[in-house]
């Protein structure tokens, strides 16, 4: 940093700025991107109705190479929805509020989420981004530099805080700006009218999943029980949600076909025409 000296105040104070408020991806409107440490575990995970719980330093599970310790509210398939959205915003406002604000009208965010505005939809989404904002993460990720492998930390909450208007139904956000350092370990731009299409939490992580991957490879049955954070003690009625949330994804035009071998181990195979995976 000593270098900066020689440079012209103004040059200066941008670089300063962009080091403390560090500029999210661009992506393409019809798509979210997505941190992939969020799409390879069980941070938003697949929680049954009624069975959210609060956890201190949890170890989430994740994909080798992924280390993520959590505390707060349990989040599901509806918090990453929220999360994901609320960084399209700031995506999309990044240069005229460079420290991550957003603004938004109720209604209009939960029709984006394909949600409906009532006052129900309306506590919903309080809630969520109270338990977004009420959360200490911690993820510990592998970055690749060519040859070179180093490790990244990123601690802290998914939202700093948020604002209601209760007047007007109106929100001003805060995504926490560090957050923008966790795309460094990969992001995945995903198809939002898909996503919009799935019925089931398990379909939508497993959208997020396989997005996540160029040319995903065969994983066990097991294994995606445990990465998606299902509480399915029976792996037999596991395997038959898994089933209907894999024919979700072939009607929605995520996944060309699927098959479940012998050795239960599950293999995919996406559209060719969808490119979702922008940095592994």
């Amino acid at each position: 940093m000593a270098g900066l000296k020689n440079l012209s105040p103004e040059l200066q104070k941008k670089i300063k700025e962009l080091a403390e408020n560090p500029l999210l991806p661009v992506w393409h409107e019809e798509t979210r991107g997505v941190p992939n440490p969020c799409l390879r575990s069980a941070l938003f995970g697949v929680i049954q109705r009624g069975r959210r719980k609060a956890v201190k330093g949890e170890l989430v599970a994740a994909v080798k190479g992924l280390d993520i310790r959590y505390t707060g509210w349990r989040l599901d398939q509806g918090d990453f929805d929220v999360l994901a959205h609320a960084l399209h915003l700031a995506s999309r406002q990044q240069e005229k509020s460079p420290t991550c604000h957003v603004q938004f009208s109720a209604k209009g965010f939960l029709r984006a989420i394909g949600r409906k505005f009532g006052k129900s939809g309306r506590d919903w989404l309080k809630d969520s981004l109270r338990r977004l904002t009420a959360s200490a993460v911690e993820i510990k990720a592998e970055i690749r530099y060519g040859c070179r492998v180093e490790s990244c930390t990123y601690a802290g909450s998914l939202i700093d805080e948020f604002y209601y208007n209760a007047r007007d139904k109106t929100y001003f956000l805060k995504i926490n700006p560090k957050l923008a350092f966790l795309f460094d370990s990969g992001w995945t731009m995903l198809q939002w009218p898909q996503r919009i299409l799935l019925k089931t939490d398990l379909a939508k992580w497993l959208h997020g999943f396989y997005a996540s991957h160029a040319v995903p490879y065969p994983v066990k049955t097991a294994t995606l029980r445990h990465l998606c954070g299902s509480e399915c003690n029976r792996l037999s009625d596991f395997r038959g949600k898994l089933r209907t949330a894999l024919e979700e994804l072939r009607n929605c035009g995520a996944l060309e076909s699927w098959e479940i071998d012998q050795l239960d181990k599950v293999h995919v195979l996406k559209k060719k025409n969808i490119s979702t995976n922008e940095k592994n």
